[in-house]
């Protein structure tokens, strides 16, 4: 049975008839969101551990791209159920805008009825991949406290340095030793000749730059300079998620390459302002940043509002640099693209949801109370109240999980024990005590909430 979205079908989506995702880890996947079992190396949003004692065996885009997994995906949303693979659409876990709107809406809405032409009953597709997220490798110079080691070097860095790697317990098979011959191997021989197959034949038509910090990667700038070069840029979008510390690399200034694509979205990741996000975003330096998001702003002029924008985690600590966030976006009449800090467990501490019910409400509200008359006033600015407004009605910790004074225990030693590893040990208590007591006090277990 096939229903296409025009004829009722919610769950459909083009991305597993037109982009390829592939982890630093090698791990393939329908898209960044998708949450799957993995076969070697887990990412954030997996809902199952990849099999204890895995090897690495990693296949390739050809292996991939029809096999008997991806091919069940496709016939399965073809008929519009609903798989669990896309929970985080389905039911909006990080946040109330969806990507398959993305691709459904956005990237490729006249390529819906070829999908369903071009493939067959059992979901083999004549389609092949033109979008592209390859996370080539974790190299990155921050240590942002919601991120981790798979998607950032200097997160593997200190975890070696701090013996995390070398305990009995410990599960990362791709961080061993032994292992990341393979994985670099792989990635520079397979994951990048994939790469530029796509990129020199010219039948790519999206690249998705992230990482790590993809404007750290040289690969990045001979793409793009090649697709620059050989008159191929006019037809490709190009999109970003970058921590934007960085805009040139050796010769190359990216501030002068981007004009050339067809259309351009740099989504420049940002968690707060000042010495909040200093704290969370670690390794970044806001003074600098900002300049770096202001140079840019001749984007919007050229490719529409969303040329560059801020990408919004919200954090627990960040919470309290929100009003400044909004502020800023109003007086740079900018987009802000707002997410949440994903929980898989308790022991989350930069999720919002740690706290307890009646401090996330207050706390929640009183950043509405401060935005909302200016958010209604710029329909550009208003789905700062949808997303504040989705995010208090979620389940706290303590609503959400049997065990969660275990993992606020866990949580709350894991992070206490980075920080003074970073020298950072008294900041978090600095940020609580200055912007709320009562969340202050919550930390430090001076009252019971």
């Amino acid at each position: 049975m096939k229903i296409k979205p025009s004829e009722g079908n919610k769950t459909f989506c083009m991305a597993p008839w037109s982009h390829t995702y592939l982890s630093p880890q090698s791990e393939r996947r329908m898209c960044c969101a998708s949450r799957e079992k993995a076969d070697w190396a887990t990412q954030y949003l997996d809902s199952e551990d990849a099999d204890k004692g895995s090897t690495y065996n990693p296949g390739t885009l050809d292996d991939h791209w029809n096999s008997e997994y991806m091919k069940g995906i496709r016939k399965d949303l073809m008929a519009g159920k609903e798989i669990p693979q896309c929970q985080v659409c389905n039911h909006q876990l990080l946040n109330v805008s969806i990507y398959r709107d993305y691709f459904n809406k956005t990237l490729f809405p006249n390529k819906i009825d070829e999908a369903f032409a071009k493939t067959r009953d059992d979901g083999h597709t004549e389609m092949q991949p033109i979008s592209f997220d390859y996370r080539i490798k974790n190299l990155c110079n921050f240590k942002c406290r919601m991120c981790g080691d798979q998607l950032s070097s200097s997160w593997e860095s200190e975890r070696r340095m701090m013996g995390d790697y070398d305990r009995e317990e410990n599960t990362d098979f791709w961080a061993k030793k032994e292992n990341k011959p393979a994985i670099d191997k792989f990635q520079k021989e397979v994951a990048e000749a994939e790469l530029w197959k796509a990129v020199k034949n010219g039948t790519i038509e999206e690249i998705y730059w992230v990482g790590g910090e993809p404007l750290m990667w040289e690969i990045h700038w001979e793409v793009m300079q090649y697709l620059i070069d050989n008159d191929l840029a006019k037809n490709v979008w190009i999109r970003y998620n970058t921590n934007f510390s960085r805009t040139t690399y050796k010769h190359w200034d990216l501030r002068t390459m981007l004009p050339h694509f067809k259309m351009v979205q740099i989504c420049a990741s940002i968690d707060g302002t000042g010495d909040i996000v200093e704290y969370v975003r670690h390794g970044i330096k806001w003074k600098s940043w900002i300049q770096n998001f202001k140079d840019f702003r001749f984007l919007n002029d050229k490719y529409g509002s969303y040329g560059i924008a801020f990408d919004l985690t919200i954090t627990t600590p960040g919470l309290f640099s929100l009003k400044d966030m909004f502020d800023l976006a109003v007086e740079l009449d900018v987009h802000t693209l707002i997410k949440t800090t994903f929980a898989f467990d308790s022991s989350i501490m930069m999720c919002p949801q740690v706290l307890p019910r009646n401090l996330y409400e207050e706390v929640i509200d009183d950043i509405l109370e401060y935005i909302r008359p200016k958010a209604e006033k710029f329909p550009k600015h208003s789905n700062w109240i949808e997303c504040l407004e989705d995010l208090k009605q979620r389940q706290v910790f303590s609503e959400q999980y049997p065990d969660w004074r275990e993992g606020l225990k866990r949580g709350k030693e894991n992070l206490t024990r980075i920080d003074k590893w970073r020298r950072n040990e008294n900041v978090l208590n600095e940020i609580y005590l200055k912007h709320n007591k009562k969340v202050y006090n919550w930390w430090n277990n001076k009252q019971v909430i």
